[in-house]
């Protein structure tokens, strides 16, 4: 896959969840904690705002990273994509089986698909 497409996908992928984490947080609160309430549910959707801030982070700089040259750098760019969200997807996965929460499948799939292709696209990379 080239790389500024690779890197598109890459913002694309967070940008979906931080609207929905701004649209809707309460739904993603009470997904993981289905019975918080009151002051619970208020830190909970806090937390999301937040995550949805660090977020809209990461959709700047990989969309950013996108008019990157060199394919030195873009494999370095490409390999970091790839750690981060293969990180992300084995916290979500450990959430589920340390923690006791449900398993979030579509972040979980999301994060573990821009994975795999980042890996793969930096070893297209000539």
């Amino acid at each position: 896959m080239p790389y500024k497409i690779m890197m598109s996908i890459a913002a694309t992928v967070p940008l979906i969840f931080l609207i929905a984490f701004v649209a809707v947080p309460e739904f993603f609160v009470l997904q993981s904690y289905p019975s918080a309430e009151g002051l619970a549910l208020e830190i909970g959707i806090t937390h999301r705002y937040v995550m949805s801030g660090m977020l809209f982070i990461i959709v700047c700089i990989a969309f950013q990273s996108r008019n990157v040259e060199k394919v030195d750098n873009q494999k370095a760019i490409l390999l970091g994509a790839a750690i981060g969200f293969s990180a992300m997807c084995a916290v979500i996965i450990s959430m589920s089986v340390f923690r006791g929460l449900p398993l979030s499948i579509p972040p979980m799939i999301a994060t573990g698909t821009i994975a795999v292709l980042s890996f793969w696209s930096r070893l297209k990379l000539s």
